[in-house]
């Protein structure tokens, strides 16, 4: 609906909440926590024409369907050309889909995107109106986030920190004007859980602050009290609760999340991890061959295609299914040459290990 994390000495990392890029959702469950239907409090802003386009949007994004989640934003832009919202929403989705096929396609349409959003949510800014003036916040907070994204996955280290800082700050202003825009603190409580999370011995010495407790806390308070991010917060927490292993609660939202969006694979690629890592097999197994067998239709660069076997090789060799398990190495013959240069570098010690269990 995922990349390496890099450490420099000298430089801190713990204001970019999501700057941990090793696992797919861990970028993709940011994105779409932006991507609801716009609250109930938001009347002068948002118009009944608008939460439609959005909410239908979002669907088609949870769904892999990016195509007519870029037509249906097309609609509201054409509908609100000075408003930011539909620019921020249309760059969101070129992200999406970029990190969804592990291919920098649309970087250059993106940036322009996220430009505008961030030109018109400044040019529109009003402190008269508090209820107006916090969601520009959110939009700039939004939009600055998505920059980080993109930059810890194609750019530079450093402007990810930059753009990482700048969300921050844009959220903590929207809630100065109106504290009942909850949507603010699903981006704040990812903020603080992450952050703790990669503090590290900072924080056992007690030079950063424990505040995972505030940031699950922060995103409760979003899936209890919001009616526009319920369904972006139980994405964060699939996450959250997967880093600290629990991974019956990561089926139990996953799956409910699949029920809502069948389509999509966003969900089935915690479902299938959790699974593994709760010693099942065998749905593991199940879940990673329906993964595999919707990445076929569209392969695009194979990135996901080669974890998608690695994954399904260890499933059967915990299974004691040898035959199977050789057999999805030798798949590896069919579409090797097909892989792009840089994806065959990027996934070397996964593409030699299938190799070897192939002879």
């Amino acid at each position: 609906m995922n990349c390496t994390t890099v450490f420099k000495k000298n430089i801190s990392i713990f204001s970019v909440p999501w700057f941990d890029l090793s696992r797919k959702g861990y970028l993709i469950f940011f994105l779409i926590l932006f991507l609801h239907q716009p609250t109930v409090f938001a009347g002068q802003y948002l118009t009944t024409s608008k939460k439609k386009l959005l909410l239908q949007a979002q669907t088609y994004l949870f769904n892999d369907q990016f195509s007519f989640a870029h037509r249906q934003l097309d609609s509201l832009i054409k509908l609100y050309p000075n408003d930011p919202i539909g620019y921020l929403f249309q760059g969101a989705v070129c992200l999406a889909q970029m990190i969804d096929q592990e291919d920098n396609l649309n970087s250059k349409e993106f940036a322009r995107l996220m430009d505008t959003a961030i030109f018109l949510a400044k040019d529109k800014i009003d402190t008269t109106n508090r209820i107006r003036t916090s969601w520009r916040y959110y939009c700039l907070g939004q939009a600055h986030a998505y920059k980080s994204l993109w930059e810890s996955k194609y750019g530079s280290f450093t402007s990810a920190i930059k753009s990482g800082r700048e969300a921050k700050s844009e959220y903590e202003k929207g809630l100065q004007y109106d504290s009942t825009l909850y949507d603010l603190y699903g981006g704040l409580g990812m903020y603080h859980y992450w952050k703790s999370v990669k503090a590290g011995i900072l924080r056992w010495l007690h030079l950063f602050k424990n505040e995972k407790q505030k940031g699950i806390n922060e995103l409760y308070l979003t899936l209890d009290s919001s009616s526009i991010s319920k369904y972006s917060a139980r994405n964060a927490l699939i996450w959250i609760w997967m880093d600290k292993k629990v991974y019956d609660s990561v089926i139990t939202i996953s799956q409910e999340m699949l029920s809502q969006f069948p389509e999509g694979k966003i969900f089935l690629w915690p479902l299938a991890k959790a699974y593994y890592l709760n010693k099942d097999y065998t749905n593991a197994l199940d879940t990673y061959l329906r993964l595999r067998e919707r990445l076929l239709k569209s392969p695009g660069n194979y990135y996901n295609i080669i974890e998608c076997d690695y994954s399904l090789y260890q499933c059967y060799d915990k299974l004691k299914r040898k035959d199977k398990a050789k057999q999805i190495a030798t798949n590896l013959t069919q579409y090797y040459q097909k892989i792009p240069k840089k994806i065959r570098w990027r996934q070397r010690s996964k593409l030699a290990f299938l190799k070897r269990m192939a002879k």
